[in-house]
């Protein structure tokens, strides 16, 4: 259903046709919808941006018009630990707004990108108002607990090609493409993963022999999905 444009400006109408595409929003109605939008901002972001770290203020919600998207949260000065990497559609940062806290994670753009901003207040008033937005983000958060807990069973039960095949399934599974120009060092995915850098390096060079994933500098393309898959599933120790 087109959204109606007759109180917005071009910009702010460019955002609401764009939010109702979005999972999060798009079962707003028409007058929430162009509300929403009257208050949004379209920001733009270079490659390599931060756009929030790790215990900023949770002022604004963001979700991605185009580009992509990595949440990480470093340990001491030198672990940087992958969360996910979010594409055209997605939304962050609303954890640190929900529980009234600041942001848990850094947020860098990967790629040049352009975001939709929303304010704390606004995006509270959203949710409040409107039961379609809290269930999508409940079920985001059952899907994060669901992931979180399947965290635990890998470190304790596969071994470290299966941890770190599932590392890169969870990284690009919501993604709309499978290769990405992502900003990822062997060191973040070890530390993801749950192993030595050298481990991580000589299991990426193998799966790169068999075809399963290309590598080049600031680049990391998943080409058979479905080998990582097995790769998962046939990886519990002692198998």
């Amino acid at each position: 259903m087109a959204v109606s444009v007759q109180n917005l400006s071009p910009d702010q109408a460019q955002i609401a046709s764009f939010l109702k595409t979005t999972a999060l929003f798009g079962n707003l109605s028409k007058a929430a919808l162009e509300q929403l939008a009257a208050g949004a901002k379209l920001i733009h972001k270079k490659k390599g941006s931060v756009i929030y770290q790790k215990d900023d203020s949770s002022s604004h919600l963001f979700i991605i018009k185009s580009g992509y998207v990595v949440e990480s949260v470093y340990y001491g000065a030198s672990v940087d630990v992958l969360v996910k990497v979010r594409s055209t559609g997605e939304y962050f940062g609303e954890m640190g707004i929900l529980s009234n806290k600041t942001y848990p994670n850094t947020a860098i753009a990967l790629e040049d990108t352009y975001l939709v901003s929303i304010s704390r207040t606004q995006f509270l008033d959203t949710i409040w108002s409107n039961t379609s937005v809290c269930k999508v983000i409940i079920l985001e958060l059952i899907e994060r607990l669901t992931n979180s807990a399947q965290n635990m069973v890998n470190s304790m039960y596969l071994d470290a090609s299966g941890r770190l095949a599932f590392t890169l399934v969870n990284l690009t599974t919501n993604s709309r493409q499978k290769c990405m120009n992502i900003r990822v060092t062997q060191s973040a995915l070890a530390a993801s993963s749950g192993m030595a850098r050298q481990t991580a390096a000589k299991i990426l060079g193998e799966w790169r022999k068999e075809g399963i994933i290309s590598t080049e500098r600031g680049r990391l393309c998943v080409l058979d999905l479905d080998a990582l898959l097995d790769i998962i599933l046939n990886s519990e120790i002692g198998n």
